[in-house]
């Protein structure tokens, strides 16, 4: 089964790497500019999500608490919890947009 797997693996990567190793020669203003904007999608893209996570992870830890003081009124909480929750994550939505737009769609280009 091991064996099986490792060729399987070696297989994939050979021909998934066969159109990198016959490229042609790129422009390099291309090459720069998706460079940067490969960059940028890393950085914004992982600040987006750092920050989310964070934003979710209070408000998970604000609703436990109010739940614990008051379980009569962990119903309301979960509903307002839903909503805050789908509102952080939009936000991180936004971000991976902006970032595909930025990449796919050279803004720059005349």
């Amino acid at each position: 089964m091991r064996k099986s797997f490792v060729v399987l693996f070696t297989v994939l990567v050979l021909v998934l790497s066969a159109s990198a190793v016959f490229a042609a020669e790129a422009d390099t203003a291309k090459l720069s500019y998706y460079g940067w904007a490969t960059a940028g999608a890393l950085i914004g893209l992982g600040a987006a999500a750092c920050g989310g996570g964070v934003g979710m992870g209070q408000g998970l830890r604000g609703m436990v608490e109010g739940a614990a003081r008051n379980p009569g009124v962990s119903g309301k909480l979960m509903t307002f919890f839903i909503i805050g929750l789908a509102l952080i994550e939009s936000l991180v939505i936004y971000v991976l947009v902006f970032v595909l737009i930025t990449f796919y769609a050279n803004p720059f280009v005349k």
